[in-house]
């Protein structure tokens, strides 16, 4: 054997990990986030979408803190006096979803690809599990006072809180993904409202057409369809591309 041959060689027992590696190396690297802002603002169509279906068959958003509150009294006049569990159950769910990512975020990075591919499939998971829930007709569509529906609303809402999490973690807290009356607010105290250059009220502006259009779709889904499944599977399926687009995103620069 020539020498040539004996150094290019392995090792006894040793196999090429070098494409292995080089896909680890690939996952654990941190993504530009000058981009994810496109994938913050489909969060927030997918959040017009969801809730108002939720709301239209449950009524109850994935957090409604006004809601709760009302319900102690038994109001709105003719309204069931479960609705304030169903508000409850959804604030504590959305808190709990949203205090479990921003631990991880804050343990292990944000912007590491694998992170975000993992949350954003952990979210998709949680919407699918809604929405068999709800096509096996183990929680009731048609019920909103049944309390069995208390079993299917922590997962929209802990995703929902995962999403807000996201989007802090990564620097866009002018997109919470899923209240906005706080974004209408800082449109309005915005100084440079009218400004050429002001991406951060380009953002907000865009979030709020983008969960517009997002509850205008999913009411006309709904009224079409009659049945609130298919926007949790049409909403499951978004997060699952959502998740491996950051695939394609690509890494900080320096890294």
């Amino acid at each position: 054997m020539h020498d040539g041959e004996t150094e290019s060689a392995p090792l006894l027992g040793q196999k090429d990990q070098g494409p292995r590696q080089g896909v680890r190396r690939y996952l654990i690297e941190r993504v530009d986030v000058h981009y994810a802002p496109l994938t913050l603002l489909v969060c927030c169509f997918l959040v017009g979408l969801i809730d108002a279906a939720s709301y239209n068959t449950w009524s109850v958003f994935m957090r409604n803190t006004i809601f709760l509150a009302l319900s102690t009294a038994n109001l709105p006049a003719g309204s069931d006096s479960f609705k304030w569990a169903r508000s409850g159950v959804s604030i504590l769910s959305m808190m709990l979803g949203s205090f479990i990512t921003g631990r991880v975020y804050a343990a292990i990075g944000p912007t590491r690809r694998s992170t975000l591919i993992a949350s954003f499939l952990l979210q998709a998971l949680c919407i699918f599990i809604a929405a068999i829930l709800v096509q096996t007709n183990a929680v009731p569509e048609t019920n909103a006072t049944d309390k069995i529906v208390l079993i299917a609303i922590p997962f929209l809402a802990a995703q929902s809180g995962a999403q807000i999490a996201t989007a802090k973690s990564l620097g866009f807290s002018e997109l919470p993904t899923t209240v906005l009356t706080s974004t209408y607010n800082d449109l309005a105290s915005d100084t440079n409202l009218l400004a050429w250059d002001n991406p951060k009220r380009d953002r907000r502006v865009a979030s709020v057409v983008m969960m517009m259009l997002g509850a205008i779709g999913g009411a006309w889904l709904v009224k079409g369809t009659g049945t609130f499944t298919t926007i949790l599977w049409l909403g499951a399926a978004v997060k699952v591309i959502l998740a491996f687009s950051w695939l394609l995103f690509p890494a900080e620069p320096g890294t």
